[in-house]
């Protein structure tokens, strides 16, 4: 009887073991499911918010690219201008102080003229590098600014004489002052010039 009883009790003990573990095995299969559908639900979101953010970096990116490229077309542009500017001032004061000069009809006339002209290209020349300035680095700025500077004192001094009306010693001493800088000292420092448009520009 006691046998019985024993068996009778293990087999119920049995049964509710079977029934909690498979109430244990539902609970975490549920609980498993739960997390896996909350962790595929924020690995969603976040794919979500990464896609976003890749694509706003990509959109950045564009525009950026976009700019330094708008830039440098713009920067190519005005030193290739700049450059034909310079190079007509500079041919144009090369001749206006030169002390050799060829005479068709009337000097005085000629020499007006070629006045004129080196002043017409002397403004041309920095109306257009003040407007455009920007796209310059400072090295290369400053050394546009001595090349500048030294074409408007070599003008002044070269018609000098021509603007008051005679010539005399000082204003010859002047003229000739202008002539060698014109002749020694812008060259140089124009090819120096030339070599930074070349790096600017990617051509060395």
């Amino acid at each position: 009887m006691e046998i019985f009883e024993l068996l009778r009790d293990i087999g119920i003990f049995g049964l509710a073991m079977f029934f909690i573990q498979l109430i244990i095995s539902k609970s975490a299969d549920r609980k498993f499911e739960s997390y896996k559908s909350e962790l595929d639900s924020k690995t969603r979101e976040f794919q979500t918010t990464l896609d976003s953010k890749l694509e706003l970096y990509k959109a950045e990116l564009s525009l950026q690219n976009y700019k330094s490229t708008q830039a440098y077309e713009k920067q190519l542009e005005s030193i290739i201008i700049l450059n034909e500017k310079l190079s007509h001032l500079n041919r144009e004061m090369i001749a206006m102080t030169s002390f050799l000069k060829t005479v068709e009809k009337d000097f005085d006339k000629e020499e007006k003229e070629r006045i004129s002209k080196a002043a017409k290209l002397y403004d041309e020349f920095i109306v257009y590098y003040d407007a455009h300035k920007l796209f310059y680095p400072e090295f290369t700025a400053q050394k546009i600014e001595k090349i500048r500077n030294d074409f408007f004192t070599s003008f002044i001094d070269y018609t000098f004489s021509f603007e008051i009306g005679y010539k005399d010693k000082q204003t010859m001493r002047l003229a000739r002052e202008a002539s060698g800088r014109i002749q020694k000292e812008i060259p140089p420092a124009i090819e120096s010039l030339i070599s930074d448009f070349r790096d600017l520009i990617g051509i060395n």
